[in-house]
């Protein structure tokens, strides 16, 4: 299965987290939690799977889906979202293949 990764580096990782994972509890766009936890979120994006990873410096996505077609809308709308909450930090997404 196509994947991106990317790790923003950040001491409020586990802030971003916990605000990633009110937001998604409410279900916007349909989508749906599968897995939440103190230092990981998992969401069903509907052609993908979305996993947020907050450790003590770093907060890590990663994009999984059936095709790189799905992979590329995701990983646009996740980095998107992202780079929208986390604008006052600068945070910026860098996919990579893994």
């Amino acid at each position: 299965m196509p994947a991106l990764e990317a790790h923003l580096d950040t001491p409020r990782a586990d802030r971003y987290l916990a605000q990633l994972t009110s937001h998604m509890g409410h279900g916007p766009g349909g989508l749906t939690i599968l897995s939440a936890a103190e230092d990981e979120l998992v969401v069903d994006l509907g052609t993908a799977t979305w996993t947020v990873r907050a450790t003590h410096d770093d907060l890590v996505l990663r994009v999984e889906a059936g095709d790189q077609a799905a992979l590329a809308q995701a990983s646009e709308r996740v980095a998107h979202r992202i780079e929208q909450i986390a604008r006052r930090d600068a945070l910026q997404v860098v996919w990579r293949q893994v």
